[in-house]
């Protein structure tokens, strides 16, 4: 969506978006019935700094961004996150924040300190070219981090002494949320990266937020492509300018030929296509992501329900309200709750993933929240779920350093490749930056001048 919409601004139409499910997005889907739209996945975006090039100009042509006449962004008040944003449900009560401070003791907030303090010397560091190692989109950072990329987040915390179980678990939810992994499946690199490089002056910069989550932005992206979106077409191969192609729907198999191709699918899927073996470092994990919908608030005991609800010691994410963002009185609502499965083998918790039944996705999550919500049975009036098979990349160790991840960022001929999974980061600026990429390498084989926005 976002290769298409770079050559759409670029005066390049001549192409068409060929789309699997029957209307575009992925996992920044969104849903919706008469309480509210909601996300089926992807649910924010933190506010751009000034580099994200491609992501500024998308925000201000939405309107969720101006620029200032000094040339700085002012972003649109109500797609910004309102207070309250975040709480724990820890120790039998809710309080603000993702980190658990009652009953913690002063060792558990001395490593939470020295942390941050370390997290915010990352934020600042730069490299021989004066950028920020750790940036947003990664291509804007260094790539010199072999050190960090080499090791598990595990593993760096142990050898620096962090062994606080609430700071472990405050970390450890950070990977589960960012990249669907554990502690020991998540790269040094990758952990710092989710919380240095999004840091300013050791302030983490705002969120935006909307009820039906980053599908406000599909729906744009959506738009600027128009009828050249060709949705429930299936690919099957594709051999040099020449993609061959299945709709289940009416039964047409066609062969397109074209000058360029871009494959903006999950690396493993693209090397299917080219009829290639996957390369085992691009690992996709499982998630599993409900809409319940409330007839009313349920009971919380301590701090009020806030944008991001995340209980300590659950398997899940907890929930995000959908109607945060909107001036309703309390009554009807609905949650988004999410839980990635975390299995060593990601095969393994697909398969887990697709047994699970409608009856026993509800008897889990309606357990998980029940420990803060010891009334919630009696609030919900539906549950819907939905199963991503391959919802995130996992940013294992050596991923972001690896030769094959970069050996799979260029050209292939008449072939480019866009897809988060080339920065080893699951966020919608990397996806962002790999479509706008590909877009842009696709302008210069064809001699059309533009700007680049990367």
């Amino acid at each position: 969506m976002s290769a298409a919409w770079r050559l759409i601004r670029s005066g390049v139409s001549d192409f068409e978006l060929l789309e699997l499910d029957s209307v575009p997005g992925g996992t920044s889907r969104g849903g919706g019935n008469s309480v509210s739209a909601y996300p089926w996945g992807a649910h924010y975006l933190p506010c751009p700094l000034p580099h994200a090039r491609a992501v500024v100009e998308l925000l201000v042509e939405m309107g969720a961004a101006a620029r200032r006449p000094d040339g700085s962004l002012e972003f649109d008040e109500a797609a910004l996150c309102r207070a309250p944003q975040e709480r724990v449900f820890a120790f039998g009560r809710w309080e603000e924040g993702l980190y658990p401070h009652a009953g913690a003791s002063a060792d558990d907030e001395r490593q939470l300190a020295a942390f941050k303090a370390e997290m915010r010397r990352f934020s600042e560091e730069r490299d021989a070219r004066g950028r920020r190692v750790f940036a947003v989109p990664a291509a804007h950072g260094s790539e010199d981090v072999a050190d960090l990329d080499r090791l598990t987040i595990d593993a760096w915390m142990r050898a620096r002494g962090y062994s606080s179980p609430r700071l472990r678990w405050y970390v450890g939810y950070a990977c589960r949320d960012d990249f669907g992994a554990t502690l020991e499946q998540t790269s040094a690199w990758a952990a710092i990266h989710y919380f240095a490089s999004r840091q300013v002056s050791g302030r983490t910069q705002e969120v935006m937020t909307w009820p039906e989550g980053n599908a406000r932005l599909v729906a744009h992206l959506a738009r600027a492509a128009g009828p050249r979106v060709r949705p429930g077409v299936a690919v099957t191969r594709v051999s040099g300018g020449v993609v061959h192609c299945f709709e289940p729907r009416t039964g047409k198999v066609e062969a397109l030929r074209a000058d360029h191709v871009i494959l903006a699918v999950p690396r493993g899927f693209a090397s299917r296509l080219l009829g290639e073996q996957p390369d085992p470092i691009f690992q996709t994990g499982s998630w599993l992501a409900v809409n319940l919908t409330l007839s009313r608030p349920p009971l919380s005991r301590g701090f009020p329900q806030a944008w991001d609800n995340v209980l300590y010691d659950s398997p899940s994410l907890g929930y995000v309200v959908a109607t945060h963002q909107q001036d309703l009185p309390p009554g009807r609502s609905v949650w988004t709750y999410y839980l990635p499965m975390l299995d060593h083998v990601p095969a393994l918790g697909r398969k887990k993933l697709l047994s699970l039944t409608h009856a026993q996705i509800c008897q889990a999550v309606i357990a998980d929240l029940s420990r803060a919500h010891p009334d919630l049975t009696d609030c919900i009036e539906r549950i819907d779920a939905w199963k991503w098979g391959h919802a995130m990349v996992r940013p294992s160790p050596g991923l972001f350093t690896s030769p094959a991840r970069r050996a799979a960022l260029g050209p292939r001929g008449r072939v480019h490749f866009a897809h988060a999974d080339l920065s080893g980061l699951a966020l919608f600026e990397e996806a962002q930056h790999h479509g706008v990429r590909a877009a842009e390498e696709i302008l210069s084989a064809r001699a059309i001048r533009f700007e680049s926005l990367l």
